[in-house]
């Protein structure tokens, strides 16, 4: 097997797919890799560093293309797959925005092309190649920090609203008091998950089993909170709308929503993917669909140890990797990592 790695063209994407220690371990299981100069530039590998590895250098995307049997990517190309030249069989892993990109996969799957998409891996199939899971984890708190900048400096110590308590949403919550903000309200779907968030601190735990927007809309009345973490999703489905236009008129002025599941259709109504936009309420709402690109490094090396695994399943090698953590699927959040 030739396994190709490009180089990132989303914007504002400093990950890379594999990092030269995970391709090491691929070289060492006989698979060749081709990597696209400057891959790793932006995380800081070099090239130098995966030519130590065993990795062969192109330059351009297209000469990963023309020899790869799979092609691992962060983020799909911001160039059509179609255009470039592919042997068959060819099999595409990474982050793929599945709703968004729906026809796109289609039509690639009717040409021969496969589409291996992390937001749909579940823990339970294949925990080491759970790459939602790790860079959930970052963008929880990547977004918190993020959003909190954004909320008037008056409006401290900061009251803030998790809506779903997954990896990025239990992430939020760590960084909240990290920060020394007031315990946050966290909102998940069923009453079990009470003891698993309060074991991180203090907050006041809300359950919304039916996702129902005016039971969010009292809470918000009722706390008054200056920053909203929106990251209530189950993997490979629609978002449900919490926030709704009467929710974000009892937001008010100054307060700040940051949607980390756009890309599933967002929990805001308002949302509007990669954008920050201002409600006619005065409501900073933003979304930005890599936040983990915020911390390259660690980030890279996270997903590359998922990309590795599933690697290694595909091609049916042993490549010497452990789980990258394990998730619940109600309230996940961070799908748009």
């Amino acid at each position: 097997m030739i396994v190709g790695v490009l180089r990132e063209t989303a914007a504002r994407e400093r990950r890379v797919a594999l990092v030269p220690a995970d391709v090491r371990r691929l070289t060492a299981a006989d698979v060749a890799v081709v990597v696209q100069s400057g891959a790793g530039g932006y995380a800081g590998f070099d090239d130098a560093a995966y030519r130590a590895a065993g990795a062969r250098l192109v330059g351009s995307g297209a000469e990963v293309f023309a020899p790869a049997d799979l092609v691992a990517w962060v983020k799909p190309p911001v160039f059509p797959v179609e255009s470039m030249p592919r042997r068959r069989g060819l099999t595409l892993v990474g982050f793929q925005d599945p709703i968004h990109r729906a026809a796109q996969i289609a039509s690639l799957r009717a040409l021969g092309v496969e589409s291996v998409a992390f937001e749909s891996v579940s823990p339970g199939q294949l925990p080491a190649a759970d790459a939602l899971t790790a860079m959930s984890r970052i963008a929880g708190s990547v977004a918190y920090r993020a959003g909190r900048r954004l909320v008037p400096a008056h409006r401290r110590p900061i009251r803030s609203l998790l809506l779903g308590c997954g990896q990025a949403g239990r992430s939020a919550l760590e960084t909240a008091h990290a920060c020394g903000d007031e315990p946050p309200v966290v909102v998940g779907n069923r009453d079990e998950q009470r003891a698993m968030v309060t074991a991180l601190g203090p907050c006041d735990f809300r359950t919304n089993a039916v996702g129902d927007p005016a039971l969010i809309r009292d809470w918000i009345r009722d706390t008054k909170p200056d920053l909203v973490v929106c990251a209530a999703a189950r993997r490979g489905s629609r978002a449900p709308i919490l926030i709704d236009p009467a929710g974000l008129a009892a937001l008010g002025s100054g307060a700040v929503v940051v949607d980390l599941v756009a890309k599933a259709g967002g929990n805001c109504v308002a949302t509007v993917v990669d954008a920050t936009v201002i409600s006619a309420d005065g409501v900073v709402v933003t979304h930005r669909s890599n936040y983990p690109a915020r911390r390259p490094a660690a980030a890279s090396r996270s997903y590359s140890a998922a990309a590795l695994a599933m690697i290694g399943r595909l091609a049916n090698v042993s490549v010497g990797v452990s789980s990258v953590g394990g998730a619940d699927d109600d309230f996940m959040g961070g799908s748009d990592s």
